[in-house]
């Protein structure tokens, strides 16, 4: 797997803003979150956004870094929204009738 550096621009992106929001939901929110529940958290959110940046790439997605930033908002309907939107409504708007 040859690692570019759009990817590795992604990966430093995705860490600092994932981090930083998990800085502030522990930092205002009333209720402290575990540790373990935020790392888990973070490696979900991770995971996500990394399998929805290396899938767009591969089905040729012209926004595929914005897909990407968009696997961080939330687990698991941010990935819910990127397969209906680019296996079904992208591909029957490409799709011809004769």
């Amino acid at each position: 797997m040859k690692i570019n550096k759009t990817f590795i621009f992604f990966l430093i992106t995705a860490t600092v803003c994932l981090v930083f929001l998990l800085f502030l939901v522990q930092k205002f929110s009333n209720e402290k979150i575990p540790l373990g529940l935020l790392i888990i958290l973070f490696i979900l959110l991770m995971a996500q956004a990394l399998y929805i940046f290396f899938d767009a790439k591969s089905k040729g997605e012209k926004y595929y870094f914005l897909w990407g930033l968009f696997g961080l908002l939330n687990f698991p309907s941010s990935l819910i929204i990127y397969l209906l939107i680019t296996r079904v409504i992208l591909k029957d708007k490409n799709r011809t009738t004769y």
